[in-house]
Formats: C-alpha cells, structure tokens, sequence
C-alpha cells in the first residue's frame, strides 16, 4: 500500500485517480476542473470547492457578503473552466459561535447575487457548529462540449484571458463563464482555470495532456511582476487552440497569445528575449 502521508497535493491526486474505481456512468472523473458523469440520457458537470477561514480567507478582511460572493465563484471558474456553465448550487456551512444571523443571512446575499446573475439555484446543503467558518460549495452544471485538461495539442496556441495579479484575495471576482460563452465558437483543445498559479495551473495542463511547452515571457501580462506568475487566485483562463484553427487572429485581439504546446520530450520552457529557459514549478499548494 503506497504510503499517502508523504505525498504532496498533485501525488495524492495521482494515487486518488488509480484508486477511485471507474463506474459506468462516470465519463471524467479526478483530474479535471470537474467531474462529468452520464445519467440517463443527460451528461453534467459536478464540482465542489473548500472555502475554509484561515486558509483561504480572513474575516477581518472581508465582508460576509464577499465571503458568500468569493466561495460561489471558485466553483463557477471551475464550470467555466470546463466549458460550462452552472444550473444548481449547494452549500454545507460550518459556523462558529460568533456568527449571527445578520453574517448569515450576508453570506447568503452574497451566493443570491451571483444566483441571478448567472441563472443557478441555491438548493441546499448542511449546517453544523465550527472552530472556524467554512463554505463547502458544490455544484451541478451542463457543457455541450467538455474541455479537458487533457487534450492539448502539439502546435496549439496558448492563451491567458485576462492579466495576473490584478485581482485582489479579499475581494469578490468574476468568474469567466462569459468567456467560456465565447470560446465555444473556436477550437479550444484544452483549459483550466489559475487558480494555484499560472504555472503550476498550466502545468497540470501539460501533465495530464502528456505535452511540453514553450511560454514567451514577455507577453504573459502580470500587475507585479515575475511573482504573479506564482500567485494564484487569479481565476484567469488558460486555454489552448487548435494550430488549424482559421479565427486565431480573432482571439489574439481578445485575449493575451503566451506561448506554444509543444511535444513532451521538448519540456517546459520559457522564452525571454533568445534566451529559453526551463520554467521553474511552483505555486501555492494545499499540503
């Protein structure tokens, strides 16, 4: 029995992925931004996001209101990161004592805003007395096409939607479902959302499509510099497109053109100026 208390985040993923049976029905499902599961005639999406005080977030920092806003949108980057889009929502919430109802019922205008924004309902979930205050977010969506992480190509495109480091930690963001609206229009191979980190996030993309790359430094667009590339949070898409692709300029008017899938034995790499280097992995992970 392999030992689990010595790996690290993505190892625990890997062993749960060869150890979790794969049942009929199940179509994708560790590894990806979400699970896609067949029942019946209909295919959907399921998600579930941890949003834990202390580990995420500080109450000091925020709003109740942000804190029910935030929670609900990590899941919803992880539907639009798929390529879909969310249709209902639960929320299992650990509240401590000094939690009254005014926060709670902040908490929850906070997932309603974002409930008739995007067309989803709040369908339940679970409550119980906590040390600390916890969201635990999950939720069930429909894609007609499913983007994986695992389907990049040699010679695809690589994009980001938008800069990284721009988005504060203690604020509520938006969720790029509109984006993923409009991406279903193109050959997109591959995506995923930043949410550890643009290369950390990126590199799941490469090890689960088995493929090298080459990013170009100095177009990956970043509010602070270098250290943004390891930030996390920024809920940005990275998506790949298909080399064949004819409205490619379309896209580079739109969104932020970084780099090239390349072959597996080429690596991962970055290019600055002539120089090409190897990208140095890292970003925040979880344990």
């Amino acid at each position: 029995m392999q030992k689990i208390i010595a790996m690290d985040e993505l190892q625990f993923i890997d062993f749960l992925r060869k150890k979790a049976p794969k049942m009929k029905g199940v179509i994708r499902g560790i590894g990806d931004d979400c699970a896609q599961v067949k029942v019946g005639k209909e295919t959907l999406l399921l998600k579930s996001d941890l949003f834990i005080e202390g580990v995420h977030f500080k109450k000091k920092d925020m709003t109740y209101k942000s804190i029910g806003m935030r929670a609900v949108a990590r899941v919803l980057s992880d539907f639009a990161a798929c390529g879909g889009a969310p249709k209902f929502i639960g929320i299992s919430l650990g509240r401590p004592k000094d939690i009254c109802g005014h926060a709670l019922n902040d908490i929850v205008s906070g997932v309603n805003f974002y409930s008739r924004k995007y067309k989803f309902s709040l369908i339940g979930g679970d409550t119980a007395r906590s040390q600390k205050l916890f969201l635990d977010v999950w939720g069930l969506g429909t894609a007609k096409e499913f983007i994986s992480r695992s389907s990049a190509k040699a010679g695809d495109a690589i994009f980001l939607s938008g800069p990284l480091g721009a988005r504060p930690f203690n604020k509520p963001f938006e969720p790029r479902l509109e984006e993923a609206k409009y991406l279903k229009s193109f050959k997109v191979n591959s995506m995923i959302d930043v949410s550890d980190g643009f290369i950390i996030d990126f590199y799941r993309i490469l090890k689960m499509s088995k493929k090298g790359a080459l990013l170009y430094e100095d177009s990956i667009p970043c509010t602070k510099g270098k250290s943004d590339f390891y930030r996390g949070e920024d809920y940005e898409l990275i998506f790949t497109v298909d080399k064949k692709e004819q409205r490619l300029n379309e896209l580079k008017k739109r969104f932020y053109f970084v780099g090239e899938i390349k072959n597996k034995d080429f690596g991962y790499k970055i290019k600055r100026g002539s120089s090409i280097k190897k990208v140095s992995i890292g970003g925040y992970t979880h344990f």
